[in-house]
C-alpha cells in the first residue's frame, strides 16, 4: 500500500485501478499503532447491464516529512486528503467523500453504507450508531467525550494527580517520566521513604533528591539489578507468537542482554533498571538534581486551563481569549476564578488583561 503524499502519486494509483472513477473515499482507520487517513477509489466499469462498480484501496495518506501532526487544530493529513480530493473532483468530475475532516472517526459509514448511517447530535458528521450499551446512540464517540469533558470542566473535577520527574540543573528542565501513582515509578521502592519524608499537603509538591541521594540510589539500582542479571535468560520465543513480540537489546557493564519489551515481567524489570541507572549516571557526572512534581489539589479545569495556555496558545494569551475557549462552557467569572487560582498556585502570572504560564505550570502538565 503506498503513501500518498501528493496529488501526482494519488494520481497515478487512479489511473493504475483503471475504470471511472464516480467516488473518491477518505476513512479512518486506527490500532494499536495509531490512526491513518487511507483512500479508497471506486470505480465504473462494463456498459448497460454488466456495468460493475468496485471499491479499490488507493493507499495511505502522509505529510511530508517535517510537517507537524496537526495544522490549525486538524489533523494535518486531513489538510492534504482535502487538497487531494478538490483536485480529483475537479479532474475526473468525482464525488469526493470524506466524512469525518475534523476528527479521527472510524464508526463513520463507507460510501456504500450512508443509509445505515445517522447524523450526529452535536457535529452532525454521518456515524454507524454504535451498539455498545455504555455508549449514547445519537452523537459520535468524540461528541460523547467532549460531553464528559465539558461536564468535569463545570463541575471542576479532581484531576487524577500523578507525579512528573525531571533532571534539573541551572533553569533546565529535562523530563524523565510521568506516572499516575508515585509508587509506579521503577526507582519508587528505593527512595520511597525518603521522598514521603519530604512531602507536604500542598496543592503541588515538589520533592528533590540531591547528588548523594542519587549516588545512593544508583548504589542500591545497581545491587538490585545485579541481581536480577544473575537469573537473566535469553529470550526463547514460540514462532506463534513472534508477530506479537518485541525485544531490544540493553548494554550494562560492558555486556549486552536482549530483552523483551512485552510478556515478559522481569525483562521489563532489566530494562527499567537499566534506564534507572543510566539517568543516575547522567544525573551526577551533569551536576543534575531529580525533582518530583505531585500534583494533589489540582482540578480538571486547571488542567486544562494550563493546557490550552501552553500548548494552543504557546505559553502566553490573554483572559478574552481564555474565555472564548470555554465559551458556554464556563461563565466568565468561573474563567477569573480559575485563573486567580492557578495565579496563587505560581502556575500562571497575570498582567493587566495578559496571561503567561510560568515554569512551575509547565511542569505538572
Amino acid at each position: 500500500m503506498p503513501d500518498i503524499t501528493t496529488f501526482e502519486t494519488l494520481d497515478r494509483e487512479i489511473e493504475r485501478i483503471g475504470g471511472k472513477p464516480i467516488v473518491l473515499e477518505a476513512l479512518w482507520a486506527g490500532d494499536t499503532g495509531g490512526w491513518y487517513l487511507l483512500l479508497y477509489i471506486y470505480t465504473v466499469k462494463g456498459i448497460f447491464f454488466f456495468k460493475r462498480t468496485t471499491r479499490h484501496l488507493l493507499g495511505e495518506v502522509s505529510s511530508p516529512e517535517g510537517i507537524e501532526y496537526f495544522t490549525n487544530g486538524k489533523p494535518s493529513v486531513s489538510l492534504l486528503a482535502e487538497q487531494f480530493g478538490n483536485k480529483a473532483s475537479e479532474k475526473y468530475n468525482l464525488t469526493f467523500y470524506f466524512p469525518s475532516p475534523k476528527d479521527t472517526d472510524e464508526d463513520c459509514p463507507a460510501w456504500t453504507e450512508r443509509h445505515l448511517a445517522i447524523t450526529c447530535a452535536d457535529c452532525s458528521k454521518l456515524i454507524i450508531p454504535t451498539d455498545s450499551p455504555h455508549l449514547p446512540k445519537d452523537i459520535c464517540y468524540d461528541c460523547h467525550l467532549t460531553r464528559e469533558e465539558n461536564e468535569k470542566l463545570k463541575d471542576d473535577s479532581p484531576a487524577d494527580g500523578g507525579v512528573h520527574m525531571y533532571l534539573y540543573k541551572d533553569d533546565e528542565y529535562e523530563p524523565i517520566g510521568y506516572c499516575t501513582n508515585f509508587e509506579s515509578f521503577p526507582i519508587a521502592p528505593f527512595i520511597e521513604e525518603k521522598v514521603k519524608n519530604r512531602l507536604n499537603e500542598n496543592a503541588i509538591d515538589i520533592v528533590k533528591l540531591d547528588r548523594q541521594d542519587i549516588i545512593e540510589l544508583k548504589g542500591k539500582l545497581e545491587n538490585a539489578l545485579d541481581q536480577k542479571l544473575d537469573k537473566y535468560e535469553i529470550p526463547v520465543i514460540d514462532e506463534r507468537k513472534k508477530r506479537f513480540i518485541i525485544t531490544h537489546t540493553l548494554k550494562y557493564k560492558g555486556k549486552e542482554y536482549e530483552l523483551m519489551r512485552n510478556f515478559n515481567d522481569e525483562h521489563i524489570r532489566i530494562s527499567n533498571f537499566i534506564h534507572s541507572v543510566e539517568t543516575a549516571e547522567k544525573a551526577i557526572a551533569e551536576n543534575y538534581i531529580y525533582e518530583f512534581y505531585f500534583n494533589k489539589g489540582i482540578t480538571y479545569r486547571d488542567d486544562s486551563f494550563l493546557r490550552f495556555i501552553h500548548y494552543v496558545c504557546h505559553g502566553r494569551t490573554n483572559i478574552a481569549d481564555i474565555s472564548n475557549r470555554y465559551t458556554n462552557i464556563l461563565t466568565d467569572t468561573e474563567v477569573l476564578q480559575t485563573l486567580k487560582k492557578l495565579e496563587q498556585l505560581r502556575c500562571v502570572m497575570i498582567s493587566n488583561d495578559g496571561v503567561q504560564i510560568t515554569q512551575l505550570g509547565q511542569c505538572i502538565i
